[in-house]
């Protein structure tokens, strides 16, 4: 059992009625009624759909406080989907998994399986399951990473241009072939406000690593803070590898930053969103590049129409935003500028105890 704050739980509720509220709009077109949310104290349940005149729909508060909130999401839209079925279907004498409920999570992409164990089912959601072949991809392009991180720049930019290269190869080879490929979501980088920065770096992930991306509603509940998070789509092992250039991209502009404001003498942060938007237009320039010379020998990605699918049904009532971006120093975007054409995805080192990626500069 879980002992709980009431000011904890209360707003851990409140947050639970507004993302039912939006699911209830993206998914279901505004046809059910709010029912009565709650917690759970259990640490063993998940989640439950209590329908008839109760009307209970609650979800695990062990949950909440030890795993992302995007789990408790994710199980928040499975008991919705048993919702639906019972209140805006009228059946109730069949399975609480038949057909119906699977057809309504197969075509929202929920996740059908988001019940049972909580321990079980959360564990297999923060462990990426890779295939053999997506293991030896990864393992090959960590070496060229590490090789990467070689003091001669033509060496280190030949590296990183094989491991782009050998990603390309993999996923046109994945997309020629017949197997069900297996699409997951996950939201990355922290919960606040969207800014230019973070927008660029997602459309570069969008564009040169194989994965879809949107800024969707997030949620810290550890420190109540509502704000924007990118989620992004994609086969597990290409979701690993934009994570990783997600993150390294955050870091080395940091690090790349502090090292032009020590040279040029600058005090304080004036020009650091100038400098770092320069940095990312340069490093996409590179790709770009990188594009153009594998088109020269026939490899061209056309992108992934199953992918897209995917996307779209996770994505129901997709509205574009646009970020606005204000120049502050002409010096100090283009110096980003120069950095980002020279920049070097390099290898991380993996802490399992943490489960984090510590970056090599």
């Amino acid at each position: 059992m879980i002992d709980l704050d009431s000011k904890i739980k209360t707003l851990w509720v409140r947050q639970l009625k507004k993302d039912w509220e939006i699911a209830n709009y993206h998914y279901f077109r505004n046809r059910m009624q709010l029912p009565n949310i709650d917690l759970l104290t259990s640490e063993n349940i998940l989640g439950k759909w209590d329908g008839g005149h109760k009307r209970n729909l609650l979800i695990s508060a062990f949950l909440i406080k030890n795993y992302p909130w995007a789990y408790s999401q994710e199980v928040l839209y499975h008991e919705m989907a048993h919702q639906y079925v019972e209140e805006i279907l009228r059946i109730r004498d069949a399975l609480p998994h038949g057909e119906v409920f699977q057809k309504i999570c197969h075509e929202n992409c929920f996740d059908h399986k988001a019940s049972g164990d909580l321990q079980i089912w959360a564990g297999s959601k923060s462990k990426s399951k890779l295939g053999l072949k997506a293991n030896k991809m990864i393992d090959k392009i960590h070496k060229l990473l590490a090789l990467a991180q070689s003091q001669n720049h033509h060496e280190a930019q030949l590296a990183m241009v094989k491991a782009q290269e050998l990603l390309l190869k993999y996923n046109i080879s994945l997309l020629d072939s017949e197997t069900n490929w297996n699409y997951i979501h996950k939201q990355i980088g922290e919960i606040g406000r969207r800014n230019p920065m973070k927008s660029l770096i997602g459309t570069i992930l969008a564009k040169y690593f194989f994965i879809e991306a949107i800024w969707v509603f997030g949620y810290d509940q550890h420190k109540n803070k509502e704000g924007r998070v990118l989620e992004i789509h994609g086969t597990p092992e290409n979701i690993e590898m934009a994570e990783y250039v997600h993150d390294y991209l955050h870091n080395i502009s940091e690090v790349l930053w502090l090292e032009h404001r020590h040279k040029k003498k600058i005090t304080g942060n004036r020009h650091r969103r100038t400098f770092t938007y320069g940095l990312l237009h340069g490093f996409s320039d590179k790709l770009e590049m990188q594009v153009a010379e594998n088109k020269s020998r026939s490899l061209i990605w056309k992108g992934d129409p199953r992918l897209r699918e995917y996307y779209r049904r996770r994505n129901p009532r997709i509205c574009t935003e646009r970020s606005y971006y204000s120049g502050s120093s002409k010096d100090a975007y283009n110096s980003g500028l120069n950095k980002g054409k020279d920049l070097v995805i390099h290898k991380g080192i993996h802490d399992h105890n943490l489960g984090k990626v510590r970056f090599l500069n």
